[in-house]
């Protein structure tokens, strides 16, 4: 992959950064987006510190000029863009429907599906321009399956599937392929945040999961490695990385 670059949201921690790693291990540049700059630099010197190539902008995937901005400046810096991996997004607190609100709704929504199309819309023509690769967007086995009391969730990842099909189609022509991974349960800060001190909370999840564990961050960032080098003749696909969760 060298020569090739990387632009990842949500990159500074969990599956973003162990996606970065990887690829900058494999040789490619990276940049990465995400709204904590500190967090940002951190993950820099430690892509750096292991030999890697890597530049990070701080911003939020729901700010229209911050994706364009992002995408464009790292394409000029690194002289192309090849691979996108649309990693940033939130999750939802189980609730029942009559206590979600009109606020839940638009952060979810807002992050999960409108950052993902914001950032699709600004790399494909880059990475055609650049000579072609691929886009992943990270959904999950919730984009496949319902889920009690979290709707909104589930919704914003089926969103997902369903704008990575539809671009797939509109570029499947032009050299950019653009597919879907989706996870299961991942040990990550987000997953222990929520289950902090709720181990009812941590048995029920792992219980969805057939395989009696959760998933690792490098799983799912092989995933997205095979998607974008080796899967050459796969657009418009969601490859779940869930221990069975959703078999």
């Amino acid at each position: 992959m060298k020569d090739k670059t990387l632009f990842v949201t949500g990159g500074n921690d969990g599956i973003g950064l162990a996606t970065a790693e990887l690829f900058a291990a494999q040789g490619a540049n990276i940049a990465i987006f995400s709204r904590r700059e500190d967090k940002n630099k951190i993950a820099v010197d430690k892509i750096t510190a292991a030999g890697g190539t890597a530049i990070s902008f701080a911003g939020d995937v729901t700010d229209e000029h911050a994706v364009k901005r992002a995408v464009n400046e790292t394409a000029e810096h690194f002289g192309g863009l090849h691979y996108g991996f649309n990693n940033a997004g939130v999750d939802q607190n189980y609730t029942p429907l009559v206590d979600q609100t009109v606020e839940d709704f638009h952060r979810i929504i807002d992050i999960n599906v409108l950052g993902v199309w914001l950032c699709m819309r600004e790399q494909a023509p880059i990475i055609e321009a650049s000579g072609g690769g691929c886009i992943v967007n990270n959904s999950s086995g919730a984009g496949h399956v319902g889920v009690r009391k979290v709707a909104l969730y589930a919704a914003s990842k089926h969103a997902v599937n369903g704008m990575t099909k539809s671009v797939a189609l509109d570029y499947a022509q032009r050299g950019v392929r653009v597919n879907v991974v989706s996870p299961g349960g991942v040990k990550t800060a987000m997953m222990d945040d929520m289950k902090q001190g709720d181990k009812a909370s941590l048995e029920r999840t792992l219980s969805r999961h057939p395989m009696g564990r959760l998933g690792e961050a490098d799983e799912v960032a092989r995933a997205v490695l095979y998607l974008c080098r080796d899967a050459t003749f796969t657009t418009g696909h969601c490859l779940l990385v869930d221990g069975g969760y959703t078999v």
